[in-house]
């Protein structure tokens, strides 16, 4: 593919990684075959095909709209696409540096770059969102239905393996995940024991810095990778 960035981009470091994976996709669309929004929606737009001109066409200074960003937001950043891919696109990488790109050259409502914000101060602090879970399923039976089908019950965690193994590998503790759905993390223990494999949890580790890297913090979101480091 035959690329002319921008110079706001055109010798950065993200520039130079976007064009060098720009110039690999010859838009075969083998692509589209295993992406689900894409088999969903039908929209060539909502295509790594599609995301990655609107990418193209963004690095080389064409105005950025919000339908771009939705486009790229509709990005379930699955990156099942990159494994149909003949010529190894590494697309998670590029959308990851295009998202970034048009959040700063078509900015979002107040409102919504609020909720973001919420979101990534609020989820990742454990602490915080398992206080928030255990009032809400107190509330429960006074919320709204819409509201009572997003807080689950609570279940039982269910018993960790305490069998040692020769291979172990590291079970991060400082998500919120196992505030919704607990017995997952006892489960996925027991089905690793299964293979011979002990998960061996880190007791003091703080979110995996996920959260915010897909909200496009990437520098927060490699602070909290360099803290569990």
């Amino acid at each position: 593919m035959e690329t002319h960035l921008a110079d706001f981009i055109k010798n950065t470091a993200q520039g130079i990684e976007a064009e060098s994976i720009l110039r690999k996709c010859v838009h075969c669309g083998f692509c589209t075959a295993t992406c689900p929004t894409y088999k969903i929606l039908g929209d060539e737009l909502d295509s790594p095909r599609g995301r990655i001109y609107l990418i193209k066409r963004t690095l080389e200074g064409a105005p950025v709209t919000e339908k771009t960003r939705l486009h790229l937001d509709r990005c379930l950043t699955c990156r099942s696409c990159e494994t149909t891919c003949p010529s190894g696109v590494q697309y998670g990488r590029l959308v990851d540096i295009g998202r970034v790109v048009v959040e700063e050259r078509a900015p979002r409502d107040w409102h919504r770059q609020l909720m973001r914000a919420l979101l990534a101060d609020f989820i990742t602090r454990r602490w915080l969102f398992n206080s928030a879970m255990w009032i809400a399923r107190r509330l429960r039976p006074l919320l709204p239905r819409f509201l009572q089908d997003k807080v689950p019950k609570a279940r039982d965690a269910g018993v960790l393996p305490t069998r040692a193994h020769a291979r172990k590998m590291l079970l991060l503790d400082g998500c919120v995940q196992p505030s919704m759905l607990p017995a997952i993390n006892a489960a996925a223990a027991r089905v690793f024991g299964a293979l011979g494999i002990e998960l061996v949890v880190a007791r003091a580790a703080g979110c995996c810095g996920a959260i915010r890297f897909h909200l496009n913090r990437h520098e927060a979101a490699l602070n909290d990778m360099r803290r569990n480091i």
